[in-house]
C-alpha cells in the first residue's frame, strides 16, 4: 500500500494521467469556459463547495483513498491534508532544547476533547534528548488523534530506547520505525490491535524480544507490506534457556510484499531467525539483500509472484551454498514473474558444468513471462559471463524486453595480460523480444563488449542499448572503431552517455533496498 505524499497513490505516472482531457459520450472535448484555442475546460470538481469535499468526500475516506483523490483534480491535490483541519498532517522534530519540547507535549495535552483527528504525524528526535516517557506520551498523544500513518525516528540508532506500541490504534494504517528497539508488546488473540494496518517499516531496528515482534504481526491481522531493513534480532535468556532457538516467525496470511535487507541475527549461540513464508501464498513481491548462509526465507512453492529482488553478499564461503539455496528458496512455478533482479554470483552454480556437459543444480526456472531482467554483478570476467549464458539457456526468457546490467565502479583501465575465453556458447535465440538494454558504470573490458555485441546481432528487435560510462578513453574510442558498433551508433542503437538516465531505470532500484 504505497502512499504519495504530493497527492499521487494511484500508480506510476497517475498525474500524469490526470491532465488528460476526458471526452464525454459522444467523444467530444469536454464542455469549456470560452471558445476556440483559448477555451479553458471546465473542471467541476473543483467547483464543488468546501462543505460537501471536506465533510462529505474526504473525511469519509481512510487515509490511501482520500491521498488518491489527488489524481482527480489539480486542486485536490493537496486537499487532503487539510480534511482534519490545520493539524491534518503534523511534523515534530525534536532536538537540543527540552523546554521547547515541553512545551509542546503540554500543548497537546490541553488540546480540547474531541481530539483533533490527524492523517500523518512524524515524529524525529535526538536519542539524547527523548526520554522513555516523552516518547510514550507522544505515542499515546497519535492513538488518540486517530493518526493513519505514524512515523518515528531516532537520528540515531538507540539500544536502550523501546518504541512503546500503543495500546489500540483501529484506525493506524502505516507504521514506520527507525533506530528503536522493539522489546514488548501485550497480545490479546481476541482482540486484534490494528484491524487497519496495512504497512510495517522497521529500518535499523534492534528485535530485543522475539515475541513482541511475533505479537506485532498477530495484531496485524490486514498486514500488506513488511519492510525490515538492518535489523538485529537478538536473543534472550529465559527461564534457564535461550528463547527462540531457530526461531520461525509465522507471517501474516495475506502479506503481499516482504523486503528484507541487511538484517541479522545476534550469533552467541547456535540461533538464527527465520521467516515462515510457506503459508502465504498471497505474496507477490519478495526482496532479499544479504548473506545466502542466513537467508531467513523459503518462499511458499504455490505463490504468485509478480517481483523478484535477491542479492546475494559477495563472499567465498558462501559460493558453494548458492545453487543449493536458490533450489530450496525459489517456488516451482514462476511463470506469471514479470520482474526478476538477481545478483551475479547466484548465477555462479549455473558455469560449475559437470562431465556431462548440463549445468549443475542449476533450478529450472520458468521464466516465459519475464518482462524485466537485472543483473546486479560484482564483476563482469569470463566466468561471468559463462555463467550468464548458461542461465540464459535454461531458463529462457522468451517475452524478455528490458535489460538491465549494473556493473560495479571501475578504474576504467585496459584489462593486462591475455584474454580468457569464455568457454561457454553465447544463447541462439530468446532475445526476439528485446526493446531496450542498459549497462551501468560500463568499463569498456572485453567482455562487456563481447555481451554488447552479442546483445546488438541477437536482438532483433532492440531499439535502444545505453552505455553509461563515466570516463570515455582512448580505449572506448578504438572499440567503437569495430564495424557493427559503428553502425549501431549510425542508426542511433547504439547511445553512450557519461551520466545516468533518470528516464530509463529499472523497476528496482540499488538505493531503494538501503537501509
Amino acid at each position: 500500500m504505497a502512499i504519495d505524499p504530493d497527492g499521487g497513490g494511484a500508480g506510476e505516472g497517475g498525474a500524469d494521467r490526470a491532465k488528460i482531457p476526458r471526452l464525454d459520450k459522444q467523444g467530444d472535448q469536454p464542455e469549456s469556459w470560452g471558445a476556440g484555442a483559448d477555451a479553458v475546460p471546465v473542471d467541476r470538481l473543483s467547483l464543488l463547495p468546501e462543505d460537501v469535499l471536506q465533510d462529505h468526500i474526504l473525511t469519509r475516506l481512510p487515509l490511501k483513498d482520500a491521498i488518491r483523490t489527488g489524481v482527480l483534480a489539480r486542486v485536490w491535490r493537496q486537499l487532503w491534508k487539510t480534511r482534519w483541519g490545520p493539524e491534518g498532517s503534523c511534523s515534530v522534530e525534536v532536538r537540543g532544547s527540552r523546554d521547547a519540547l515541553q512545551r509542546d507535549l503540554k500543548r497537546r495535552e490541553r488540546m480540547a476533547r474531541p481530539w483533533n483527528r490527524i492523517d500523518r504525524f512524524s515524529l524525529v528526535a535526538e536519542t539524547t534528548t527523548l526520554t522513555a516517557k516523552e516518547l510514550r506520551s507522544f505515542v499515546e498523544y497519535t492513538a488518540r488523534c486517530s493518526v493513519a500513518d505514524l512515523h518515528v525516528e531516532s537520528r540515531k540508532r538507540s539500544e536502550m530506547l523501546s518504541f512503546p506500541v500503543p495500546k489500540s490504534s483501529l484506525d493506524l494504517e502505516r507504521l514506520s520505525l527507525r533506530n528503536f528497539r522493539i522489546s514488548n508488546m501485550y497480545y490479546d488473540d481476541k482482540h486484534p490491535k490494528f484491524r487497519a494496518l496495512g504497512v510495517i517499516q522497521l529500518h535499523c531496528c534492534t528485535i530485543s524480544n522475539n515475541r513482541a515482534f511475533q505479537n506485532m504481526l498477530k495484531v496485524s491481522p490486514s498486514l500488506l507490506t513488511l519492510d525490515l531493513r538492518g535489523c538485529t534480532f537478538l536473543e534472550r535468556w529465559e527461564w534457564g534457556e535461550w528463547e527462540a532457538m531457530d526461531k520461525c516467525f509465522v507471517m501474516p496470511p495475506n502479506l503481499r510484499t516482504l523486503t528484507i535487507a541487511e538484517c541479522v541475527s545476534h550469533k552467541m549461540s547456535r540461533w538464527k531467525a527465520r521467516l515462515d513464508l510457506v503459508h502465504v501464498p498471497s505474496l507477490r513481491s519478495f526482496r532479499y539483500s544479504g548473506d545466502i548462509i542466513d537467508s531467513p526465507f523459503f518462499l511458499p512453492r504455490a505463490a504468485a509472484l509478480d517481483d523478484i529482488y535477491i542479492q546475494f553478499s559477495y563472499s567465498s564461503a558462501s559460493e558453494k551454498y548458492i545453487d543449493v539455496k536458490l533450489n530450496e528458496y525459489l517456488p516451482e512455478d514462476l511463470s506469471l514473474l514479470n520482474v526478476l533482479t538477481i545478483s551475479g554470483n547466484a548465477l555462479r552454480g549455473a558455469s560449475s558444468l559437470p562431465d556431462g556437459g548440463g549445468p549443475a543444480h542449476l533450478p529450472s526456472l520458468n521464466l516465459h513471462n519475464l518482462r524485466e531482467l537485472q543483473l546486479l554483478m560484482f564483476e563482469l570476467e569470463a566466468v561471468n559471463l559463462a555463467d550468464l549464458y548458461v542461465f540464459l539457456k535454461a531458463c529462457p526468457c522468451p517475452n524478455l524486453e528490458r535489460l538491465f546490467v549494473q556493473l560495479p565502479a571501475s578504474d576504467y583501465k585496459p584489462l593486462e595480460g591475455p584474454i580468457d575465453e569464455v568457454r561457454e556458447e553465447p544463447p541462439e535465440n530468446g532475445l526476439d523480444n528485446l526493446l531496450t538494454v542498459k549497462f551501468s558504470e560500463f568499463n569498456w573490458h572485453h567482455t562487456g563488449v563481447q555481451l554488447v555485441r552479442l546483445l546488438l546481432s541477437k536482438a532483433r528487435s532492440l531499439r535502444k542499448l545505453l552505455l553509461v560510462s563515466p570516463k570515455y578513453n582512448v580505449l572506448a574510442s578504438k572499440i567503437l572503431q569495430h564495424t557493427d558498433l559503428r553502425e549501431a551508433r549510425a542508426d542511433g542503437k547504439l547511445l553512450l552517455s557519461q551520466f545516468d538516465d533518470d528516464a530509463i531505470q529499472p523497476y528496482h532500484s540499488e538505493a531503494s533496498m538501503k537501509p
